[in-house]
């Protein structure tokens, strides 16, 4: 704590240029006294001013100090500093320009606090969260830790220096949600995680009704406080578009996503399908319930052609009603790869991208279609594109390694495997128990010749989550040489309908087994087991 608490004084000094100002004047003091020593003689002048001179410099430099910690110089001219006071009301000050809007590049979201009454509202104040760090990846400029990285501190009663460190970020966002009938009240701070100076602070006390004009104003007070310069196209993404006026159906879409953040695919669907109920013309719930359809077929033992055909619906639906969605056309791309129409699929991705270029699901599914196709050169640059809009995402840098494996590229497929592992062993600090990082990072282990830990990490993930890991700890016996193992997993996988059969089609892990009539059977069951 003393460490950190020198590390941001310093940092500080940094800031408000004292350091700069001590070595300038130290020199310009020194450069005066050697003049006078020799000028001073020459005009006849008394012993003691070049003395007097000396005394002077030393008076003036703690005066400097003070000068340059309190006085902003700025292109308005000089003003008091007031980044480190607080008004008397106890609320933190608005604080100055930040001194470079370079300087802060990167941010985490951390789940606003539910001060409701009801202890149900948790998902009213995680979907505001989550909204807001959604606005926030809309921006180049910065780097958002991940909706996973950032709620694992959930409940928790954290430094935000640690917090920072752990997720790599310079300021964060934190806040409360209080719920009360018709009216909410969220207060939200923007902290600089390196001095723990608040750089803005609000309340909102406003009818439910007003919500997303709220998240509108915390988006654009950030790009404002943090000096971001955006174009007009930006500023554009940044603005809450109200998908719904009904307060009600938007309130079941939060549940829905709160449920689906969690793995609850039926629960989400649900919610998904009473905000429809709701509202016939709100995008998102049909984009919402497509993309569950989609899940269930691609994951889930309960899938059936009826998902496909309704994934297809509804996020047709979807993107009749709101044609500028980014998020519509990605789960219509979504939908489309399901049905093997990959060619319909690409042009809905790229329609994606080119409304919102930094829209990580456009770039992940690409990246999945394109690799259940075998084009695996497209789909390292698509997860590749991924992992730069969420540099912590595990998957997106496992996936990466596995379709450079697949497109034979040996020593990129090596470094790519060494980056994830990084990747997932930093997550897993603060997920030990996420089963599926946990199974990903095995496969890269054992790619890179620690069998030994990365079985390790295969057993512990299917201890934790079998259902969801199964296919990866399979892929991690198969690698390591054990394939009977592998075998009885991806067959008991592929028996209760789990399996994407176009995925294990290209999945160069199983190149060694691939002519086994086991191998052969259990692709066949995975084929005909979704009727």
């Amino acid at each position: 704590m003393a460490q950190s608490r020198i590390t941001r004084f310093y940092k500080e000094l940094k800031r408000r240029k004292v350091i700069r100002v001590a070595v300038v004047y130290t020199v310009v003091s020194w450069v005066i006294i050697e003049i006078s020593s020799v000028v001073f003689p020459g005009l006849l002048l008394p012993d003691w001013s070049g003395r007097l001179v000396i005394a002077l410099a030393i008076i003036g430099f703690p005066i400097a100090l003070v000068l340059a910690w309190a006085v902003e110089l700025t292109p308005d001219g000089a003003r008091l500093d007031t980044s480190g006071r607080k008004k008397k009301s106890g609320k933190p000050a608005i604080a100055g320009p930040v001194e470079k809007k370079e300087t802060f590049s990167s941010i985490a979201v951390l789940p606003f606090l539910n001060l409701s009454n009801d202890p149900d509202n948790e998902y009213f104040s995680d979907g505001m969260s989550e909204e807001l760090l959604s606005l926030l990846c809309k921006l180049p400029q910065l780097t958002v830790a991940s909706r996973t990285s950032s709620f694992s501190f959930k409940g928790k009663n954290v430094d935000m220096g640690k917090v920072a460190k752990q997720l790599g970020v310079d300021v964060i966002l934190e806040g409360s949600v209080r719920r009360s009938g018709d009216r909410v009240r969220i207060t939200a701070q923007l902290i600089d995680a390196g001095s723990d100076r608040h750089l803005w602070s609000e309340n909102y006390d406003r009818e439910l009704k007003d919500v997303f004009a709220v998240q509108d104003e915390i988006a654009r007070n950030i790009v404002k406080a943090l000096e971001l310069s955006l174009s007009p196209a930006q500023q554009r993404s940044i603005e809450q578009k109200a998908s719904t006026r009904d307060m009600n159906a938007y309130d079941f879409y939060l549940r829905g996503r709160y449920f689906v953040e969690r793995g609850d695919i039926d629960s989400g669907q649900s919610m998904f399908e009473k905000a429809i109920e709701l509202d016939q013309d709100y995008a998102l719930a049909w984009a919402g319930a497509a993309d569950c359809h989609s899940w269930r077929f691609m994951w889930y033992a309960t899938a059936s052609k009826d998902s496909l055909a309704k994934a297809d619906e509804y996020s047709l639906k979807a993107l009749q009603l709101e044609p500028d969605s980014a998020q519509a056309h990605v789960s219509r791309g979504h939908a489309l790869s399901m049905n093997g129409k990959h060619d319909e699929a690409e042009a809905q991705f790229k329609s994606a991208m080119a409304l919102d270029p930094q829209l990580y699901e456009a770039y992940y599914y690409s990246g999945r279609s394109y690799f259940a196709q075998g084009k695996f050169r497209k789909a390292v640059d698509a997860f590749r594109q991924a992992s730069a809009i969420r540099p912590d995402d595990v998957t997106s840098a496992t996936l990466t390694s596995t379709s450079l494996r697949s497109l034979g590229a040996k020593e990129e497929y090596e470094e790519a495997c060494r980056h994830s592992i990084k990747v997932a062993e930093r997550y897993l600090v603060l997920n030990p128990d996420d089963a599926l990082a946990t199974s990903r990072a095995a496969n890269d282990l054992i790619a890179i010749g620690e069998t030994e830990k990365g079985l390790a990490y295969a057993d512990r993930a299917y201890a934790i989550g079998p259902n969801i890991c199964r296919y990866n700890v399979a892929c991690a016996y198969v690698l390591a040489g054990e394939s009977d193992r592998a075998l009885d997993l991806l067959e008991e996988h592929a028996r209760i309908g789990a399996v994407y059969s176009d995925w294990i089609a290209q999945d160069s892990d199983w190149n060694e087994v691939r002519d086994h009539p086991r191998f052969k059977a259990i692709l066949e069951i995975a084929r005909t087991e979704k009727k």
